[in-house]
């Protein structure tokens, strides 16, 4: 089963095209070919979508921070954390100035990590639609 990531964007590619072929009628080689560009075409825009910290908000909005792989020596009981995407959220500044850091956006009471833990962010996607069971009309 191909990802559902990558069939949708391949079909969205393909529904651009004009022609008596539907992606169903497609032969084989072809759909593999629209499949190979979606898997090409989410992987430019997944490697551009990360952003460094210093644009990440700092209002409390979560976000999605991956952490770098050197922060814990391998001996230390939080070395878990090494390497880790987390949401986080930033905890805000104090009046004073004082820098209150990032928090895991839980409540695992684990907080501030300064920008420097981390590799880089991208905003959280949206969440997944529910269908709450009502008539779709």
């Amino acid at each position: 089963m191909t990802d559902p990531r990558i069939e949708a964007a391949a079909r969205a590619l393909f529904s651009t095209t004009e022609g008596e072929y539907t992606w169903d009628t497609l032969q084989v080689c072809y759909r593999n070919m629209w499949l190979k560009m979606a898997v090409i075409a989410l992987a430019a825009a997944d490697a551009v979508s990360w952003r460094p910290m210093s644009e990440a908000p700092k209002d409390r909005t979560p976000i999605l921070a991956k952490m770098r792989s050197d922060i814990y020596p391998e001996s230390s009981n939080r070395s878990g954390w090494n390497g880790r995407h987390v949401v986080i959220r930033h905890e805000g500044i104090l009046d004073d100035g004082f820098d209150m850091g990032w928090s895991v956006a839980a409540p695992v009471g684990y907080g501030g990590m300064p920008d420097e833990w981390f590799l880089g962010w991208q905003p959280l996607p949206a969440p997944p639609v529910v269908d709450v069971g009502g008539d779709d009309e």
